[in-house]
């Protein structure tokens, strides 16, 4: 279990900046919007519960400890949300001939928040 990122106080600053060494840290106000929807929307596309470790189905709390998949989820939706913001009219962003185009909430990351589970099919 992990917690959200945020840019409440130096503490949390340091810890994304560990994470993510590119964060828009320079602009608080603007980095915790894009922190903030990044969870949000992570959290929304979560299921509505979750197993822990006994086994058991529980729910996934927004403001609390959080599977340690939704807070990656978070920080890796959060970067694309920025470059997204960030590409020229275009849609790309990049240099010397590398280009990438960034997709917010992508299938790599909707595949961290929800993982493909087996289903045993007898056909």
């Amino acid at each position: 279990m992990s917690t959200w990122y945020s840019v409440v106080d130096d503490e949390a600053v340091e810890r994304l900046v560990g994470a993510w060494d590119d964060a828009p840290t320079v602009n608080l106000e603007t980095c915790g919007f894009i922190l903030d929807i990044a969870r949000d929307q992570a959290w929304t596309y979560a299921p509505e519960s979750t197993d822990d470790d006994s086994g058991e189905t529980v729910p996934v709390p927004i403001d609390d400890t959080v599977p340690s998949r939704l807070v990656f989820a978070q920080l890796q939706h959060a970067k694309n949300l920025y470059n997204a913001g960030r590409v020229n009219s275009a849609g790309d962003t990049g240099m010397d001939g590398f280009v990438f185009t960034p997709r917010p909430l992508d299938k790599t990351i909707r595949g961290i928040i929800r993982p493909p589970r087996g289903v045993f099919d007898v056909g």
